[in-house]
């Protein structure tokens, strides 16, 4: 059968021979490029370690061979550059191809036309993808909604979505809506989906990937209680509009972080340096305060209409606000809400420049 072909020409493009279980998800591949369904997605779902990089980018290289269009899509540009380096082909921002700016000197940007038919349209780091419909200067706001209505109002294009479940959810998220079945079947779509758990020996013999299945396991079980973290909750005093009912959570050790996701990559390949750069902060600070005997309540602020702080400090009567930016050129104001409501409230912005004081 022809699903049969498909499968075994991805085979061929693997740079090794598949294990038991990533076999049974080329045989899915395939069933999915050859079903008739007009409006379906692929879901898949790999632990670190497990090989669905190098399955879909041996994918990738084989619907070229044969011919046949694919887009290669990520959230960030960071993301975008590490699935092109896997993979091979160019790789552009969820942004940039769905995007388009509505008129000259307008900062609002439109869902553009798809003009591509028949091409199968593949995200890498899906796990990163919100659907909270705070960022209405692109589209809806609700960027996976948007995405899949892109998608599926070309001819003949369909979906298939990469991610990990173990991955940070996107911002005030339980969870990766991009990355849930019953999600995307309410979009009207026939949902293909495959988990790969199995990780490789080579993976596992590294000792690093073994702990990280570990702690892959501990979250599994529900006894997440058992990782070194804390959290800060959210601060309300004066705005109806501000986030409590949420928390952040930090781990103690960035390595301890980079062992969970299985990144242990150099800055500049990483697509999380903004949280790499705010746990260190972060977890430093608390230890700072804990070591010189500093009594503060720690918190973040967030309003619904996307308004935020990074950190916020309060010890008596005296409210300080934080932005933390690895970018020192980057520039940061304190937002409008929080300045209004707390007009006797400090504001900061820590950088590379500066963070030294904040931490020592």
């Amino acid at each position: 059968m022809l699903h049969n072909f498909i499968s075994s020409q991805i085979r061929a493009q693997l740079p090794f021979e598949p294990t038991e279980q990533q076999a049974v998800l080329l045989d899915r591949l395939g069933e999915f490029l050859m079903s008739t369904d007009s409006e379906k997605v692929f879901l898949l779902r790999g632990y670190a370690g497990t090989g669905k990089t190098s399955v879909v980018s041996a994918l990738v290289r084989t619907l070229n061979a044969l011919k046949q269009k694919t887009m290669l899509l990520a959230p960030t540009g960071r993301a975008a550059k590490v699935i092109s380096g896997y993979s091979g082909f160019p790789a552009f921002t969820i942004h940039k191809r769905i995007y388009r700016q509505k008129a000259m000197g307008d900062y609002r940007f439109q869902l553009a036309d798809n003009l591509f038919n028949h091409t199968l349209f593949i995200v890498d780091e899906a796990s990163m993808i919100s659907n909270i419909g705070g960022d209405t200067e692109f589209g809806s706001g609700r960027l996976l909604d948007d995405l899949v209505e892109f998608v599926y109002s070309g001819d003949g294009c369909s979906l298939l979505l990469l991610g990990d479940t173990a991955q940070l959810p996107p911002v005030m998220q339980p969870h990766s809506p991009a990355l849930e079945k019953d999600k995307l079947a309410g979009y009207g779509l026939k949902v293909h989906e495959f988990t790969l758990t199995h990780v490789v020996r080579q993976a596992l013999e590294s000792g690093i990937l073994h702990n990280a299945t570990r702690l892959r396991e501990l979250l599994t079980d529900d006894k997440t209680s058992e990782f070194p973290v804390f959290k800060t909750e959210g601060f309300s005093k004066n705005l109806r509009k501000e986030i409590t009912k949420s928390s952040r959570w930090y781990f103690y050790d960035n390595g301890i972080r980079n062992t969970i996701i299985n990144n242990f990559n150099e800055i500049k390949n990483r697509t999380d340096v903004g949280a790499l750069w705010e746990n260190y902060l972060a977890s430093e600070r608390i230890k700072k305060q804990h070591y010189q005997k500093i009594y503060k309540q720690n918190y973040f602020w967030r309003t619904y209409d996307q308004q935020e702080l990074d950190w916020l400090e309060t010890q008596a009567e005296t409210i300080a606000g934080y932005e933390f930016k690895w970018n020192e050129n980057r520039k940061a104001k304190i937002p409008i809400a929080f300045g209004k409501a707390y007009t006797e409230a400090t504001f900061e912005v820590i950088n590379k420049q500066n963070y030294l004081e904040f931490i020592m």
